[in-house]
């Protein structure tokens, strides 16, 4: 296990080299017809690609979907739409429309739908959503009921925080930021971003809080120390500056609780034996692990931590390491 996790940044360059392969390897299937199949499936390895390696350009999701079409592969088209809406935000209401229709006559349209009204890009998403402020109004109100668990998922709509912050607003930034951190509490850069809003408003106990998560994932990083160095520039000293314990338990709890709005439907049975020597926070952990509900039990164990409870450091090291390999 690396020290630190990829993110899943979309990397445009290789996108675009293995969306320039496909297409042709798409076109020798067009004028070679023995090797037509042959040629569609190249097509798609090099499509599959470069979704992986961009899955913000819409032209990567397009060219596969194409190919999908090209192969009459309907369980294919079905598959594709829903990790679209998947990178998207999840959106349940939407996945279940698409198991009620014929997928292969509409699916271009479907794709179309489905861009025109989350469009990938953030910069287009923005330009949207600064149009109709009730565009700003139905997305606050969204994102505090959809899934982030998606890597892909959670860069994405945090780029399009950044748009927000960028257009000061900050209170929908500090509102909403915290929904995609407890989901994806690994996402490192996040946490960076909302440090650094923190700091730009002089509340530096959130900040170090927020540099305290990035550490956990990506231990070179330098902001915290950064601000340690501000803050003794500042103030002469860290006391009253640097969290409590108190504040540390109240961060992660708050976070904590953010976690269980994602749970499935199923309720969360006890599934370890009980012994005297077990304590019921312990037994908690132990079923949130087993359940891999990796967020929440991350963000009990540090708040166990900060109150002294040492105990939980096993713990917690069993639900960084399932966030990381989840």
């Amino acid at each position: 296990m690396d020290d630190e996790p990829a993110l899943y940044l979309p990397r445009k360059s290789l996108g675009d080299r293995n969306r320039s392969q496909a297409h042709k390897f798409l076109k020798l299937s067009k004028v070679d017809y023995n090797q037509r199949f042959e040629n569609l499936q190249w097509a798609e390895q090099s499509a599959r690609q470069a979704i992986l390696h961009d899955y913000t350009n819409f032209q990567n999701w397009e060219l596969l979907l194409k190919l999908k079409h090209e192969l009459v592969d309907e369980d294919g088209i079905y598959a594709l739409l829903e990790d679209l809406l998947t990178v998207l935000g999840k959106d349940i209401e939407l996945i279940t429309q698409l198991k009620n229709i014929d997928i292969l006559p509409s699916c271009f349209d479907l794709f179309a739908a489905i861009l025109k009204r989350e469009p990938l890009n953030a910069d287009i998403w923005w330009e949207k959503i600064m149009s109709d402020d009730a565009e700003l109004n139905h997305f606050i109100n969204k994102c505090k009921k959809m899934d982030f668990r998606d890597r892909r998922s959670n860069v994405v709509f945090g780029r399009r925080l950044e748009r927000i912050r960028g257009a000061g607003l900050n209170e929908v930034f500090s509102e909403l930021m915290p929904y995609l951190l407890a989901h994806r509490p690994d996402n490192y850069e996040l946490w960076a971003e909302l440090g650094k809003h923190h700091e730009s408003l002089k509340d530096y106990k959130n900040a170090w809080m927020c540099y305290d998560q990035v550490l956990q994932f990506k231990p070179g990083d330098n902001n915290k120390s950064r601000l340690s160095e501000i803050i003794l520039h500042k103030f002469d000293n860290l006391d009253g500056i640097k969290p409590t314990k108190m504040d540390i338990y109240s961060f992660n709890s708050r976070l904590e609780n953010l976690t269980k709005s994602m749970k499935d439907e199923e309720v969360l049975k006890p599934k370890t034996e009980i012994d005297k020597n077990t304590n019921e926070l312990e037994l908690k952990l132990n079923d949130l692990i087993n359940s891999k509900a990796y967020q929440e039990a991350f963000f009990m164990a540090r708040s166990l931590l900060s109150e002294g409870g040492f105990w939980a450091q096993t713990y917690f090291e069993k639900a960084k390491e399932g966030l990381i390999d989840e």
